[in-house]
């Protein structure tokens, strides 16, 4: 480990405990200022020395987090957040779930909660914190921890979306933390678009088979995706890996400009409304059901265990402004084969016929 990172470290714990909110600011930049001047290796010692500190932390204090993050963005390897940084983000979003709960019972008559910033920890802490007095079960300090997360679940959910964003990082994540992020992002998800973000980054899918149906040509393609973060990414994605000559074997059509392609992997997302992607077809499940550029991969419903896409002629124009919605997060979407002529009419003999009661599927 480079010998100023511990020191740092240890100055940073020393002004934790200090409680002055001035001298642990001070602490913080130093810290950030020499991992990133010393370059990944500096930058990793950084993330594995903080790690084991992140689950303790609440308050003002969660912004120990933000540095971790922060300096997996500038090139640490995020491997060792894996078994703190998911599991503190999902407790910091199941805690301030309950505030508005509490925060009513706790106030009489009801007042209007703080504004959840730091500045207003302070009022909360003390009106929470009453409820110990005789709510059972729920002592002083865990009542602190959730009027904490009014205000520091933000920055837990920072960390998180930086470090989500590897593929490494996402395999190694076990599937029941996977599951409590998806549950307690839905349950915070109308007042924090981070939390959406988190939900939506745990349910991505890595490595997954996936199958493509064109009952026009009656030839199927089997693929594996990566990382794809939504279904308008995905569509593009598809039509850069099988639009092609249709006498090879490929589906027919015109490719998608290289700017979309771009859009969609490791280019800048934004493509504004003159050079917006041009879906090349619309798509159906197996089970006939509309797949909408604005869903996921992982709404794709499995037809006996795994994923179907059937391609359908696109109707009209329909635009794509954004490449994908994960800027930090690369996708990989593999062609593995062209499936032969007998596999394609097995899928074909499963399909349900699609279901054309959308109005973005007409």
């Amino acid at each position: 480990m480079p010998s100023a990172i511990p020191r740092l470290v240890d100055e940073l714990v020393t002004q934790m405990e200090s409680g002055s909110a001035p001298a642990y600011r001070t602490a913080l930049r130093q810290l950030a200022e020499t991992a990133r001047a010393g370059g990944p290796e500096s930058l990793t010692a950084a993330v594995e020395a903080l790690a084991p500190l992140l689950p303790g932390l609440s308050g003002d204090f969660a912004k120990t987090a933000v540095l971790a993050g922060a300096c997996v963005e500038w090139g640490a390897s995020p491997m060792a957040l894996v078994d703190v940084l998911p599991a503190r983000a999902a407790e910091a979003m199941m805690l301030n779930a309950v505030v508005p709960e509490f925060w009513e019972k706790a106030t009489s008559p009801a007042r209007p909660l703080p504004e959840p910033v730091s500045a207003g920890t302070a009022e909360l802490v003390r009106t929470l914190t009453r409820l110990s007095r005789w709510r059972r079960g729920i002592d002083k300090e865990t009542l602190t921890r959730i009027a904490m997360s009014w205000s520091d679940m933000e920055d837990w959910l920072k960390a998180l979306i930086t470090v989500m964003a590897h593929t490494d990082f996402r395999a190694a994540v076990p599937e029941d933390v996977k599951a409590e992020l998806r549950e307690y992002a839905a349950a915070v998800a109308d007042r924090s678009q981070r939390a959406g973000w988190v939900g939506a980054l745990a349910a991505v899918l890595d490595d997954e088979p996936l199958i493509v149906v064109d009952p026009r040509t009656r030839r199927g393609y089997a693929l594996t995706m990566t990382g794809v973060g939504d279904n308008g990414q995905l569509h593009i994605l598809l039509a850069d890996r099988l639009i092609g000559d249709p006498a090879q074997g490929w589906v027919a059509g015109q490719r998608p400009a290289r700017s979309w392609v771009g859009a969609a992997t490791d280019g800048d997302p934004r493509l504004g409304f003159d050079d917006a992607a041009i879906r090349a077809f619309r798509l159906f499940d197996g089970k006939g059901n509309y797949v909408g550029p604005q869903g996921a991969p992982a709404d794709i419903e499995p037809l006996d265990g795994t994923r179907v896409l059937v391609l359908h002629p696109p109707n009209g124009t329909f635009g794509l402004s954004v490449g994908r919605v994960f800027e930090s997060m690369t996708p990989n979407l593999r062609l593995d084969r062209i499936l032969e002529p007998s596999e394609t009419e097995q899928w074909l003999g499963r399909l349900s016929p699609a279901v054309e009661d959308d109005l973005m599927a007409r």
